[in-house]
């Protein structure tokens, strides 16, 4: 039985909100090599300004999003590969 697209998304999404917060989070409990953990999160996460409530918030809701896009994306690959055979 196919799992339903949005369900399905969010769980995903939900997943990736939670490593996020384990990742801000790791910042503070493992404090070596501070710099290139935020120049990470600015490259990865649009409008990420440092380790705030802010920055936090913006990093979650695209994280959640990232769950969509992505089982987005994998749906389409499938669907079309699946026709193939």
């Amino acid at each position: 039985m196919k799992e339903s697209y949005f369900k399905f998304a969010h769980s995903i999404g939900l997943f990736l909100v939670i490593l996020f917060a384990i990742c801000f989070l790791w910042y503070f409990i493992m404090p070596a090599e501070r710099e290139l953990h935020l120049k990470l999160f600015r490259i990865a996460y649009s409008g990420f300004s440092g380790m705030n409530p802010l920055s936090f918030v913006f990093g979650a809701i695209q994280s959640y999003l990232w769950g969509y896009i992505g089982v987005g994306i994998w749906r389409i690959v499938g669907y079309k590969t699946s026709k193939l055979k």
